[in-house]
């Protein structure tokens, strides 16, 4: 979302993990997730990296300005995926009260 004024970007969207909780009041706006997949035998293993930064994208749709209780998962591939190894992560997407 390039060039206006108060769009938000995934790089500006932080990640709260489970546990850890803003000092600031916020608003739910909706549940997210990122996925990250292993599509090649010898390709890049999937990583949470991978994956938060997809829940990061995700989270901009809904002008989110962070994701708390975050959590990921390393899902086990079944015998007709297309994924060698996969990860899940899902979270709630905020938006700060001012």
């Amino acid at each position: 979302m390039p060039g206006g004024f108060n769009q938000i970007d995934s790089g500006d969207i932080r990640i709260y993990h489970t546990g850890d909780t803003p000092s600031r009041a916020y608003e739910l706006v909706s549940v997210v997730n990122g996925e990250s997949c292993q599509r090649q035998f010898n390709g890049e293993p999937a990583s949470d990296n991978k994956a938060i930064q997809a829940l990061r994208v995700d989270a901009v749709r809904f002008k989110a300005h962070a994701v708390i209780k975050t959590q990921c998962f390393s899902l086990k591939p079944k015998a007709d995926s297309i994924c060698y190894s996969e990860v899940s992560c899902v979270g709630r997407a905020i938006r700060w009260r001012d």
